[in-house]
């Protein structure tokens, strides 16, 4: 069912233009972040807790203090910093991010002690600072490893959450994933929603869930930047003004249209008449103004929803350069695809993708979603003309597992990896009923900001 909301206020705050800042390496100790969610007891296998985005790795700081070379492997220490507990983890949420390569090429994460897989988590060309969010299961031992194919990189990583793993307690605030049909709760390009935000300005956007606001943790959402006028980036956090995140989440060129998932959480408050309400916010840091589109693919929230499942190493179920899964795809064509066996069964109802574009002859956009309904007006990738452009799908499958890729226009090849799977609660037979809403007041915003970075 739809959601409703209001545009919040936009707010100025002091930000610089420098997408990425500060340094960890995997011998650090632990960054400074909320302490890791108390046991509580409960089975929690698969369950999400979110965390504030904090860094735990920047291979520009003095503890590596160099890019790293093709083909060399970086191993990243995730439990016990950022607020990842110890131990008890199955996979981490990483927004992945390169700036400064020499060459085109790509970064994989998966990990540490698996084989290399045949899969990529994020792409580039020459000069380019990009990011992708990617969930990479965590070896026994609390690590995962990135892996540069090609040339020379910086990399940044920034966790914003993570998978429980078996366990017979659950960490406080440890939540099931509900997935929803994608819906616009952002567009500033329309005259009633914007105008564009304007440079190191943020704005607050409420939702009103009814009776399950109470109860939601952190939303997935697809946030896209169009047209912004200089380099730049957007960050979105719970909307506290007083503990905005060092770290970004999408990266953009001039003029270049941009989208990256976020699994951002939030703020929970009262309407002035009483009515619990969810926040988050969007900063644009950069010089310019930029348009910002935000779609709401899903929520993380209390109840009996769904639960991740790791396919452990990522698995390429398409590639149409070489006719897996399906076929190259021409302009306003759709291709269905079945998963197979080794990423899907008879409990799952989405599977958490890396979906890339591969060399498109025009500008066009492409959309991924479940075979059986409607296709959204929302996309998932936006590549320019011969752009190689990732971003994460978490994508809903029929009851035999297929699920539609939409491409508009041009021909584009297209490659899906998989990192896992979201399957019914052990308490559910059938798939959670969808969250719903009704119209929220805007958040006004009046207190002094710190700066983003």
């Amino acid at each position: 069912m739809r959601r409703s909301v209001i545009t919040g206020l936009s707010a100025a705050l002091v930000l610089t233009s420098a997408g990425v800042g500060g340094a960890l390496t995997a011998s650090a100790a632990p960054a400074a972040a909320p302490a890791a969610p108390a046991a509580t007891t409960g089975v929690a296998d698969g369950t999400f807790v979110s965390l504030k985005p904090t860094r735990l790795l920047d291979t520009r700081g003095a503890s590596l203090g160099r890019k790293l070379n093709a083909k060399e492997i970086y191993n990243l220490k995730v439990n016990g910093r950022g607020g990842v507990p110890s131990s008890g983890v199955l996979a981490v949420v990483l927004n992945l991010t390169v700036t400064g390569p020499t060459q085109a090429g790509n970064i994989v994460a998966y990990p540490k002690g698996a084989a290399v897989p045949n899969a990529s988590s994020l792409n580039f060309v020459a000069g380019d600072t990009r990011a992708n969010l990617v969930t990479v299961p965590v070896s026994s031992d609390g690590y995962v490893s990135i892996r540069n194919a090609v040339g020379q990189t910086h990399v940044i990583a920034d966790v914003q959450g993570y998978y429980v793993g078996s366990t017979t307690t659950a960490p406080a605030g440890a939540v099931d994933y509900f997935p929803d049909d994608p819906w616009r709760v952002l567009d500033t390009r329309k005259a009633a929603e914007g105008p564009a935000l304007a440079a190191h300005t943020y704005t607050v956007q409420s939702i009103d869930y009814g009776a399950d606001t109470a109860d939601i943790a952190a939303l997935a959402v697809n946030v896209t930047a169009v047209r912004p006028a200089t380099a730049g980036f957007l960050n979105a956090w719970n909307g506290d003004e007083n503990a905005i995140p060092n770290t970004s989440n999408l990266n953009f060129a001039a003029g270049a249209t941009t989208s990256n998932m976020v699994l951002v959480p939030v703020t929970h408050r009262l309407d002035t008449d009483g009515t619990p309400l969810i926040d988050f916010a969007v900063g644009n840091s950069s010089n310019g103004t930029v348009d910002v589109v935000v779609d709401v693919v899903g929520v993380y929230a209390k109840g009996d929803g769904l639960r991740f499942r790791s396919a452990g190493s990522p698995k390429r179920i398409v590639d149409t350069r070489t006719s897996v899964g399906t076929t190259k795809l021409g302009p306003a064509t759709t291709r269905t695809v079945t998963a197979p066996s080794t990423v899907a069964n008879a409990s799952t109802i989405a599977l958490v993708t890396n979906a890339t574009a591969v060399g498109p002859t025009v500008a066009t956009y492409l959309t991924l979603w479940e075979t059986g309904i409607t296709r959204s007006s929302s996309s998932n990738l936006n590549p320019a003309a011969g752009q190689t452009v990732a971003n994460m799908a978490m994508v809903g499958i029929n009851d035999v597992n297929k699920f539609n890729i939409y491409n508009n226009s041009g021909t584009t090849n297209v490659i899906v990896d998989v990192a896992g799977r979201f399957d019914l609660s052990p308490n559910l037979a059938t798939a959670p009923t969808a969250f719903s809403g009704s119209t929220a007041a805007p958040k006004a915003s009046t207190a002094q900001v710190a700066p983003l970075h």
